[in-house]
């Protein structure tokens, strides 16, 4: 089944952040709008959404996903983190940066691949922001970027064409973004900037 949800960026329709949390319960995938792009987003344990994503992305075993979580406490039970890494996320997020570290048993083994790590992310989108504490958990996101292109996709109204074959939902807040996030990685015990995004980074606030 294919959905699109139109939702007020502002006032958001509770009805409808609602019912796309529960098709995301059921298994299925979804666009969400976040302060950087659209991104596609599913739940760790739906294998089938997973498949559709990397099918839809054509991504390889090498791909590093992003947990997207409601708030710190709620990623603590997936990544390890010390200290120092918590005080660093805390200043940032929530905001336009992905945080890399090394993933807990807690996820599902099978979405890495040969990686072991995950990056955390922390939206600053309200509509966002809802509808992951109306589903209840982190969700597994990437960029809705398609192969070969030059930017992501930024205009529901020409991403949802190319979507309507998919088992999705979309949630069409208007026109997104096209700057992806910052990433930096956390695993090595200090910080690298891995790539230059929508948040700023300075060396001094690492």
């Amino acid at each position: 089944m294919f959905e699109r949800f139109r939702v007020h960026p502002e006032r958001p329709q509770q009805r409808l952040i609602r019912r796309a949390a529960e098709l995301i319960k059921q298994g299925l995938p979804v666009v969400v709008p976040t302060e950087a792009t659209y991104a596609l987003m599913c739940l760790p344990e739906a294998l089938e959404a997973q498949v559709s994503v990397r099918k839809l992305r054509q991504l390889d075993d090498g791909h590093l996903w992003a947990l997207v979580c409601a708030d710190l406490s709620q990623a603590a039970h997936y990544v390890q983190m010390n200290n120092q890494d918590f005080r660093l996320l805390k200043r940032h997020l929530p905001g336009p940066y992905t945080f890399i570290l090394p993933a807990l048993r807690s996820l599902p083994r099978r979405i890495f691949g040969k990686r072991r790590d995950v990056g955390i992310r922390v939206p600053e989108h309200g509509v966002c922001h809802l509808l992951l504490e109306a589903v209840g958990v982190p969700l597994l996101s990437t960029t809705l970027h398609f192969p070969g292109e030059a930017y992501p996709e930024s205009d529901p109204d020409h991403f949802v064409e190319r979507l309507k074959s998919f088992d999705l939902v979309v949630i069409d807040t208007g026109w997104g973004g096209v700057v992806p996030t910052t990433v930096v990685d956390l695993c090595g015990g200090e910080a690298q900037l891995l790539r230059a995004g929508l948040g700023e980074w300075l060396e001094s606030g690492g």
